[in-house]
């Protein structure tokens, strides 16, 4: 039986992919789905967490939030035999700005936050948990069901790092494996741009690859249309075989 493996954002747990879990299976009968938690994560020891982190995870298609899509894009490019397709949510090739990719946070907001992290931890995740649900018409009930994981602040600050350095251009410009885009256009965390820039950089792939963009969700697109991505998902693993 095909199996789907949800993957989280940075700091949250691996119960916030449930309302997109219940989605799943609702609209893939077919599949198993289920939420894993990201581990602990360094820069200094990427190939073996990731190399872990392969391992606990069952063979077949990845979907993942935000930073969790990010690693999902790592993981496939690592493990084509594993895993043979991949969906991000509200995920960029790269987190933070480069010069020739401006569709992404300003390296300055980002280093910031980053210091505001180390410095005071605890009113930094309140002020994420804000940015997360920035342009929701349900903001404030997403507020009330974001739940972080069990990490320290130090684990935290290392899987911080981690977004601020991944570059998953490459990979995504070969396009060695299908997968699938939803962004949310009113992303206070990964900026509308990305749709285009994406769309632009896998346009000569050829593997299948498509960008969805759902025009009035937040960054917490799964929390906020599990519904909507369902769809999504579906629609696009009913055309591989997966």
């Amino acid at each position: 039986m095909p199996e789907i493996s949800l993957l989280p954002g940075w700091a949250m747990a691996p119960e916030t992919m449930q309302p997109l879990r219940a989605a799943l299976l609702e609209r893939l009968p077919g599949y198993q789905v289920n939420c894993h938690a990201l581990p602990s994560l360094q820069l200094s020891s990427m190939e073996p967490d990731l190399a872990a982190l392969a391992e606990t995870l069952p063979p077949g298609v990845l979907v993942g939030w935000s930073l969790g899509g990010m690693l999902a894009l790592q993981l496939q490019r690592r493990y084509p035999e594993r895993f043979s397709a991949v969906v991000t949510i509200a995920s960029n090739a790269c987190f933070v700005a480069r010069p020739d990719w401006q569709a992404a946070m300003p390296s300055e907001t980002f280093k910031q936050f980053y210091a505001d992290m180390r410095s005071d931890p605890a009113k930094t995740l309140k002020r994420f948990a804000l940015l997360v649900t920035q342009g929701s018409a349900q903001r404030r009930e997403l507020g009330k069901v974001l739940k972080w994981d069990q990490a320290d602040p130090q684990q935290r600050l290392h899987g911080l790092a981690l977004l601020g350095v991944l570059d998953n251009r490459a990979s995504l410009a070969r396009g060695t494996a299908p997968a699938m885009h939803c962004l949310a256009g009113k992303d206070a965390l990964v900026p509308a741009a990305t749709a285009e820039a994406l769309s632009q950089l896998i346009g000569p792939a050829n593997a299948p690859a498509r960008v969805a963009v759902h025009p009035d969700a937040s960054h917490a697109l799964p929390l906020e249309q599990p519904l909507w991505l369902a769809g999504q998902i579906a629609d696009f693993l009913e055309t591989l075989d997966v």
